[in-house]
């Protein structure tokens, strides 16, 4: 499965892709059919609204095999703090560790880590894991601020970190050994997701501002990632079946979510919503994410194939 969460900046992605709407995509991948297609692999998603107690915000960042969920939420339009979603029930998550700054949480993996980022007294931003009830701050070496964006159950992190230039560049780390990643040609290459196999997705953006998605294989070798026809691509989820999920912009600007399955691409849109966005995937191709309403509000989501 792949979970992950973002920094706070990276909250920004959305308006970055309105804002590159229109600056076109150069490389395609796959077939992209409507949500409501008849093939197998398009089969159409029912979807279920989940929102934080008394929240103005909630936003998915992580979904489980048994339907676990991680992410944040905010209360009156203030600081977003990270939370889990678990036998039905909310819950923030570690407020003591995480404190009063931003925080969100990815995950579970499969041996029930949380992970994430959360911000300092300074506005330093750190990653975090939470595994077996015990809370460790996880901070890239010699960088001022760094985050967690998956991580696999033999550890291994894949993560983001970035300095005062504001670039964005990939990382993962096992027992002390960190390897980046940054797509060639790149401005920022920001890791979303990771699967069971070492895989991971995300995105990368070049100097004119064009977003891309990209798979990264274990072996390094790396693919950009771009809906057809869309203006901006953003891959957020790998599945352990190979099955990538995210969302794109379209040329009028309005986003959407997807989920790539082989060469096919599925165009997915919470009904309601003015904006879908896919954060995660599990292994049985449920996702989740956020949607916003009319009003501007955002809201969690979870759908599941029918």
């Amino acid at each position: 499965m792949a979970n992950h969460t973002l920094s706070s900046s990276r909250l920004a992605l959305v308006a970055g892709l309105l804002a590159t709407a229109f600056a076109g995509a150069a490389a395609t991948a796959g077939e992209r059919t409507p949500d409501a297609a008849s093939a197998d692999a398009s089969r159409p998603y029912a979807y279920r609204t989940l929102d934080f107690p008394g929240s103005s915000q909630t936003i998915f960042w992580g979904l489980d095999d048994l339907g676990q969920l991680a992410g944040q939420y905010a209360v009156a339009g203030g600081t977003a703090h990270a939370m889990t979603y678990r036998r039905g029930r909310f819950e923030p998550l570690a407020p003591k560790e995480l404190g009063t700054g931003f925080s969100a949480a990815g995950g579970p993996n499969d041996v029930g880590t949380t992970y994430g980022g959360y911000a300092d007294a300074a506005g330093l931003q750190h990653g975090f894991m939470i595994r077996r009830g015990r809370f460790e701050t996880v901070d890239f070496k010699g960088h001022l601020n760094s985050n967690v964006d998956a991580l696999d159950p033999s550890g291994k992190i894949l993560g983001v970190y970035w300095d005062a230039d504001g670039i964005y560049h990939g990382i993962l780390s096992r027992d002390g050994h960190e390897t980046p990643i940054d797509v060639d040609g790149a401005r920022d290459t920001y890791p979303l997701g990771m699967n069971g196999e070492g895989d991971s997705v995300g995105y990368w953006d070049a100097a004119d501002g064009a977003t891309h998605g990209y798979v990264r294989r274990a072996n390094g070798q790396i693919a950009t990632l771009d809906v057809p026809d869309a203006a901006a691509t953003a891959a957020f989820a790998i599945n352990d079946r190979g099955q990538v999920a995210g969302y794109f912009a379209d040329a009028t600007g309005a986003i959407h979510g997807f989920v790539k399955t082989g060469q096919r691409i599925q165009q997915l849109d919470v009904p309601g919503g003015v904006a879908t966005i896919v954060t995660s995937l599990n292994n049985w191709s449920s996702v989740a994410g956020e949607y916003i309403d009319a009003g501007g509000v955002r809201h969690g989501f979870v759908g599941n194939l029918k």
